[in-house]
């Protein structure tokens, strides 16, 4: 086995074990908030605030169907021949298409927040406040797909599993704060308050990531100077 294959066997490895240890903590943040979350909003407001989130899922899988592997796997072929014009191409252009569809399935959500309950494809009305609370989040996950597929693709575990631990904890925070705050106003408000918690950790996540694409921009900067 040649040294460039130990090393890149090495790296995959460790970015195996990082994303692996990051879900760990994911998961245990996330089953933590449950208990807390159901102990501030009861049955009925979980209820409430669980009705938004299937139409949430499907517009962030529609919005960005696959791409992230598709950036991934690309830019992967694209740093193998030491193209890195042509990797930094294929991030510029994912990045506007999921850009727009990442803006139009927010839109969709938020605007379309009344015609769900309205059909009756939400059957209580009072999940209204957590469909719209959401739409924010269906941009910022979408835009943010973009910036894990790529630095993936330079085979960089670090900044998914970093913005993935960020996302969480933010969220959590988030969901439980604002649900308290809102709690006087009634279970439908506190509820909404618990949504936005998704959008906040997307958006933290998303600064996350774009600190770490600033850095590896700066030596993709190099590399290219190093061609010329």
């Amino acid at each position: 086995m040649s040294a460039d294959s130990k090393a890149s066997n090495s790296k995959f490895l460790k970015g195996t074990l990082i994303l692996t240890a990051s879900s760990i903590v994911v998961k245990v943040i996330g089953s933590l908030n449950w208990i807390i979350l159901s102990r501030v909003l009861g049955g009925e407001g979980i209820g409430l605030y669980q009705m938004g989130f299937p139409i949430y899922l499907m517009a962030i899988t529609v919005s960005s169907a696959g791409v992230p592997v598709a950036i991934s796997i690309i830019t992967s072929e694209k740093l193998a021949n030491k193209d890195y014009r042509g990797a930094k191409r294929v991030f510029n252009v994912s990045l506007r298409v999921l850009l727009l569809t990442g803006l139009l399935f927010s839109s969709s959500l938020f605007f379309g927040a009344d015609w769900l309950i309205n059909n009756h494809i939400i059957r209580d009305s009072r999940a209204y406040y957590s469909i719209i609370a959401l739409a924010p989040a269906v941009f910022f996950v979408t835009f943010l797909a973009s910036f894990r597929g790529y630095l993936q693709g330079w085979q960089i575990m670090t900044p998914t599993a970093v913005s993935e631990i960020v996302e969480q904890l933010t969220r959590v925070i988030t969901m439980l704060v604002f649900a308290d705050l809102f709690m006087p106003y009634g279970l439908a408000f506190a509820a909404g308050g618990a949504s936005m918690g998704a959008g906040v950790g997307a958006f933290c996540a998303l600064l996350v990531l774009m600190w770490f694409y600033r850095r590896l921009k700066q030596r993709l900067q190099k590399e290219m100077a190093e061609q010329d």
